[in-house]
């Protein structure tokens, strides 16, 4: 079996992606007409493209609303877990992140819906693990953000459960501070059984001792 996240785990020492085209006029807060047209054809034609021009990765941000004003930046977006589904299906070499809110997504949930995605890319799939982002977003889901360290905190667990479950350990339980879980398992295992390859984006002592 082919290591899994290879072009990423080695191949060029420089690695090369492209950024939130799963999002309405991407990382631009422009009103031009040229403005990026996040459409599914749009993204499947740029996957394409970057793939066979030898980038490493497509990373999608998360985003639930756009930004508002007279262009709504990422007001229109696809969910990024069902995006590279899609993505890693249309391409052969390159990889392609989900990006998660951790406290948006439980971990068993995600850790199924990650197997299926890393199946469908055989070992392409990554994973952008996201601990906070906008407090209005949250509110569209009725959680509150939790108080800085507490979000790393939670991500720790949340990540501590996805590797245990990619790992095919189980019915195991889970007691901590943020998950109390009961005889949690899962099959399959993801590609090679091995966890995809995780990034985060954090920059304070704490994110950066999470990552």
């Amino acid at each position: 079996m082919a290591q899994r996240n290879a072009l990423l785990v080695g191949g060029n020492r420089l690695k090369l992606g492209l950024f939130g085209a799963n999002c309405s006029s991407g990382r631009s807060y422009i009103t031009a007409p040229e403005r990026w047209d996040a459409s599914w054809e749009h993204n499947v034609r740029l996957a394409q493209m970057a793939d066979a021009a030898g980038l490493e990765c497509l990373v999608p941000i998360a985003r639930w609303k756009g930004y508002g004003g007279a262009s709504n930046p990422n007001g229109t977006s696809w969910e990024s877990i069902t995006w590279a589904c899609g993505l890693l299906a249309a391409t052969t070499r390159i990889n392609v992140f989900a990006t998660v809110h951790v406290p948006l997504i439980h971990p068993v949930v995600a850790a199924k819906q990650l197997v299926t995605a890393d199946h469908i890319g055989r070992g392409r799939l990554g994973l952008n693990v996201v601990c906070g982002w906008n407090d209005d977003e949250f509110q569209m889901f009725g959680v509150t953000k939790k108080e800085h360290d507490d979000r790393y905190e939670q991500g720790a667990e949340w990540w501590t459960i996805i590797t245990r479950i990619c790992a095919g350990e189980g019915p195991f339980d889970f007691l901590g501070k943020h998950y109390q879980l009961r005889g949690v398992e899962c099959s399959p295992r993801p590609y090679g059984g091995q966890a995809p390859i995780m990034m985060n984006a954090g920059s304070s002592p704490a994110g950066r001792a999470f990552a």
